[in-house]
Parts: structure tokens; C-alpha cells; sequence
């Protein structure tokens, strides 16, 4: 088992709290790590409540810090068993589960949690912490959604496309990550632009030509986000639908027959920094499918 990884060697981080959720997200960070020639980071929080002014901190008890070390060496030892030649390092990190995570991640190619979890990890991608995590990863964020993505990798495993979210320009990693995706798995790319009417049209709503104007729009518009991977990918199929309604209802229905769904993220400042897009919240909650997070510097 490795310790650390040599420079410049790439790095999967995946959270795991001995679940068969985070059992499902080990496995895919397994092959993901194998199939980039990555060294995978197996990372397990013990979650200690932050220091108080005026107290002392509260340290885990030994037995605790045992049963997490035994935790992460069985799961390293798993990976291992999946993926005979990987190279893999194995760490216990204390507070926040999703700090804990985000700082074993720093220089990381790919970070995997799993949707459910219990012990350290309970909650993980629920609420605040799912908004947090998927908010300030520097790295892709692969979620685990529950029952779903347990099928293996590999040529149409668990679905029959790589579902992408397309908002406008400024998609352009989410874009190229999906087509990655599909060239990896062999599937189409179906690209989905959901949008709505752009202001008031009265009582009796927009005319049909103001539609048929406004829907051309959006629709050269999805064209022109996917206009640089079709040219870079020109094996992946596309399917690009650019439609009146809402986003976020949109992708969680056509996830339903998608091997993964890809949403960006933009990365925010101040007291916006935690918060994650109605679009990407509700798809990381929601769809069925794995859920790859991208955020867009």
C-alpha cells in the first residue's frame, strides 16, 4: 500500500464509512484510479466536534480511532482485490466529514462520495454538506446517487447515454468532461438546455414567432457550447435538446435512462460561497443516475 504518490502522479479521492453506498463509490473510484494510472486516496472522518473558546478540544477515544483505521485498511485491501496493480493510500481525518474530504482532495484529479452514508460520513451528501462540497471542490466531484451506479464501468454499464446539463458559454469543462465521459464508456452525450420565457407576454402569453424566435435562440446557442467537443470528439455521438421548461426538473427525468449525468458548478465568493445552484442541488439530490459535479473556474 502506498503512502504517498510520486510527483505529479494523479490522485482519486474517495470518502467511504464502511456503507454498501460507499462501498459502491470505492468501486468506481477503484477503476477510475486504475484507468487513469492514479494513485487512490481512501479517506474516513471521524467527526469531532469543533473547539470551543475557553474548552478543551475533544480527541476521539482510542477504540474509535482503531475501528477507522481498520476501516480504511479493509477498504484499501478491497480496492486492491478489484484493482490488483493500483497504488493505494489509506488516511483517517478528523472534523467536518466534508473538510475532511475537501483537504485530503487538494491536487486531486477526482473526488467520489457516496449519496447515503452512516458514521462519520452520515449525511454527507445531504443539505449543507452536499452544498459545501459540491460548492468548493477544485476537482470533479463524483457522486454515488443510493441504488444507482452500482453496475461496473465500462461500454453502455448502467445506462444508455452521459446525460450533460448545459446552462450558456461558460460550461465549457462540464462539456468536456461528459464528452470524456462518453468516449470512455462509448456512449452519446445527450446535451440538455432547458430554459424559460425571458419576460411578461401578457395575458395571452408570446405569440408563436416570438416561440419559434426565442426557442432558435437558446437552440444556437446549445449549439455553440458543444461546437469545440463535437470537433474534439468526433466519435461521441450527440443528442442536443433545447427546450421550454424547467432545468432542473428536465435533467432529473432524462437521468432515468442515463449511465451519468454531468452539471457544472460556478464557484462563488463571500457569503454565497457554500451555495450550489437550484440545478445542480436538485440534481445531485435527485437524479437516477451517478452525478459527475464540474466546477467552472
Amino acid at each position: 500500500m502506498a503512502d504517498t504518490g510520486a510527483v505529479g502522479t494523479p490522485l482519486v479521492v474517495v470518502g467511504i464509512d464502511g456503507s454498501e453506498h460507499g462501498d459502491r463509490a470505492l468501486a468506481r473510484a477503484a477503476e477510475a484510479a486504475a484507468r487513469a494510472g492514479a494513485l487512490l486516496r481512501v479517506v474516513h472522518a471521524i467527526r469531532v466536534p469543533m473547539a470551543t473558546p475557553g474548552f478543551e478540544s475533544v480527541e476521539p477515544n482510542e477504540d474509535t480511532r482503531r475501528a477507522a483505521e481498520e476501516l480504511v485498511r479493509d477498504a484499501a485491501a478491497a480496492a486492491l482485490r478489484r484493482c490488483p496493480h493500483l497504488a493505494v493510500d489509506a488516511r483517517v481525518g478528523y472534523g467536518l466529514p466534508g473538510d475532511a474530504l475537501l483537504a485530503a482532495a487538494e491536487g486531486a484529479m477526482l473526488l467520489v462520495a457516496g449519496s447515503r452514508g452512516r458514521g462519520g460520513f452520515v449525511g454527507l451528501l445531504l443539505g449543507s454538506v452536499s452544498r459545501h462540497l459540491a460548492a468548493r471542490t477544485e476537482c470533479p466531484l463524483l457522486i454515488v446517487r443510493g441504488g444507482y451506479g452500482a453496475a461496473a464501468e465500462g461500454p453502455g454499464a448502467g445506462g444508455a447515454d452521459v446525460l450533460l446539463g448545459v446552462q450558456g458559454d461558460g460550461d465549457g469543462r462540464a462539456v468536456t468532461a461528459a464528452f470524456e465521459a462518453a468516449g470512455d464508456r462509448g456512449l452519446p452525450v445527450h446535451a440538455v438546455h432547458a430554459w424559460s420565457w425571458p419576460g411578461y407576454a401578457g395575458l395571452a402569453g408570446p405569440s408563436q414567432a416570438d416561440l419559434r424566435a426565442v426557442a432558435e435562440v437558446h437552440a444556437t446557442a446549445l449549439e455553440q457550447a458543444l461546437a469545440a467537443a463535437r470537433e474534439r470528439f468526433p466519435d461521441v455521438e450527440v443528442r442536443a435538446d433545447s427546450v421550454m421548461a424547467d432545468a432542473a426538473a428536465t435533467l432529473v427525468e432524462a437521468s432515468a435512462g442515463s449511465a451519468l449525468a454531468v452539471v457544472g458548478v460556478r464557484r462563488r465568493r463571500g457569503p454565497l460561497r457554500h451555495w450550489v445552484g437550484h440545478v445542480a442541488t436538485t440534481t445531485i439530490e435527485h437524479a437516477r443516475c451517478p452525478v459527475l459535479v464540474v466546477p467552472q473556474h
